[in-house]
């Protein structure tokens, strides 16, 4: 079962990538929990989008195009009330799910 739900979860990944690309993110990144592998099966799924010059749309094409039993956490690190200590999490535990080059 759990590999079902790992390929599951990188379809996902991947529609999440794609979405990013049509909005022309520069970077995506998974944090939290599934980004430590200290995840619940129901854990939330945690992004960090960075270079966004239409971040509400995106957000909203995510949540429509992916609905899913899993809720999206999606955070615009280009404004400027993220914390510090957000960041600083998101550096150390993130993993790139994306980059434009």
């Amino acid at each position: 079962m759990k590999e079902n739900q790992d390929c599951n979860l990188q379809s996902v990944y991947q529609q999440i990538v794609e979405i990013s690309k049509k909005y022309q993110v520069k970077k995506v990144v998974l944090s939290g929990s599934r980004a430590r592998g200290t995840n619940m099966p129901k854990s939330d799924i945690d992004l960090a989008i960075y270079g966004c010059a239409d971040f509400g749309g995106l957000s909203d094409s995510l949540n429509e195009d992916l609905w899913s039993l899993l809720k999206l956490d999606i955070i615009n690190m280009d404004d400027k009330y993220v914390s510090a200590e957000l960041v600083s999490e998101i550096e150390k535990d993130g993993v790139v799910l994306y980059e434009k080059v």
